[in-house]
């Protein structure tokens, strides 16, 4: 139950918030975020491009790992960098990669007096590294936040927090299937939890929109009764009656029924 409350009270904030201040995917401040983000790990991974890197931090940046430490200033953070790149091969195998899992990144405008100075970009991203056989083999799986500023008129990193560093588990990065609306609307409906209290299920663009005092987040069906959020390793099973009818909700981590739900 406690492992329940705590999924919902660590992201209430991010997920309500995004319902109303995330940017659209198609938004020009996405996309330019995004392409950053792909620019910045691309020098870091697969150029050895220090120089870039370096354009894409302040001086007074601050990298904050939840393995690694913390780190402050750009010169300190990138030093390492420069050492290795400059004992690499050109011609050796990458040595690591880099992959953004799709659907993952999100975007939130920072503004005073209605006009931006910054954005907070999330997401998640996986790494793959050569193994002695020189091929490559699934590494951690990650939360990345950062944190980015103008500074005359160029977007860069502040601060930057890379944390839930855990080996990736299959299913992990799991894709949404498409459902029958007449199976979502099965769904819908109430849910009492003795420690959330209320749970709103509502249909949503072939997903479901769980809703709650404090959050909203949308959730996708992995099969026609499990569903599973995009930001948690959580999933949410609906289960049936004898008489077909849906009796209740319940939510799974690490593969363990934390919390069930009934539905009113």
């Amino acid at each position: 139950m406690k492992q329940f409350v705590y999924i919902f009270g660590c992201f209430a904030l991010l997920l309500s918030f995004s319902v109303n201040a995330q940017e659209p995917e198609t938004s020009a401040l996405y996309l330019t975020l995004k392409s950053k983000d792909s620019l910045l790990f691309d020098a870091a991974f697969n150029r050895c491009d220090v120089a870039t890197m370096e354009s894409l931090f302040t001086e007074d940046f601050e990298f904050y790992h939840d393995k690694g430490g913390f780190t402050e200033g750009r010169d300190e953070f990138l030093n390492p960098t420069r050492e290795d790149c400059a004992k690499r091969d050109p011609l050796a195998p990458q040595y690591s990669k880099r992959i953004l899992i799709e659907g993952s990144l999100e975007v939130y405008p920072l503004k005073k007096d209605g006009v931006i100075y910054g954005a907070v970009q999330h997401g998640v991203h996986r790494f793959e590294f050569l193994n002695d056989k020189k091929e490559y083999q699934k590494g951690d799986i990650a939360k990345f936040t950062h944190v980015w500023v103008l500074v005359d008129g160029t977007w860069k990193i502040k601060r930057e927090l890379s944390y839930d560093h855990h080996l990736m588990v299959d299913g992990e990065t799991t894709k949404a299937i498409a459902v029958a609306d007449d199976i979502l609307n099965r769904y819908e409906g109430n849910y009492c939890s003795p420690q959330v209290g209320t749970v709103e299920i509502k249909k949503e663009s072939g997903a479901l929109l769980l809703i709650t005092k404090k959050m909203q987040a949308t959730i996708y069906p992995k099969t026609e009764d499990t569903f599973f959020m995009k930001e948690r390793p959580v999933e949410f099973k609906f289960v049936a009656s004898e008489n077909g009818n849906i009796e209740k909700m319940q939510i799974i981590e690490n593969y363990k029924v934390v919390d069930e739900a009934q539905k009113e």
